[in-house]
């Protein structure tokens, strides 16, 4: 006798095969390192309170490499995001700054937000990552 599915098994089967779909990859060009020197570190958020330094969703470290970078996040599930990068030429794991507290290594935000007296909003920085695959570029601040 066939039995016809409950919403609930309808549900499920939409869940596991239409979740991983609903994920993304962000495709991240960065351009204008400087030199080969040290590591670039980037995270990724999602909640403005957390932006720059806080809890970060994604983060990864990669060898520096002079000219333009492309790295690749996988899995993203569409929201807002903002992402902050930081080429630590000596990788001691900190920005380095003078004596007046002006960033020494490079930096960058997405949308190439721009920094005026620290480092600029989640609401600057964001971007909509939707359902699919997405690029961005941004350029690195000396």
């Amino acid at each position: 006798m066939f039995r016809p599915f409950s919403s609930l098994h309808i549900a499920v089967i939409l869940w596991i095969f239409a979740g991983p779909a609903l994920a993304g990859d962000l495709e991240i060009t960065i351009q204008g390192l400087r030199n080969s020197s040290g590591e670039l570190r980037l995270a990724i958020f999602d909640k403005p309170q957390e932006f720059p330094r806080g809890a970060k969703i994604q983060d990864r470290d990669v060898a520096a490499k002079a000219g333009d970078l492309t790295i690749v996040f996988k899995n993203l599930k569409p929201g807002r995001y903002a992402l902050a990068i930081h080429h630590d030429e000596n990788t001691n794991q900190e920005m380095d700054t003078n004596f007046i507290g002006l960033p020494l290594e490079g930096y960058g935000f997405s949308n190439n937000a721009r920094v005026f007296f620290g480092p600029p909003t989640f609401e600057a920085a964001s971007f909509e990552m939707g359902s699919g695959n997405q690029a961005i570029n941004l350029r690195v601040v000396y």
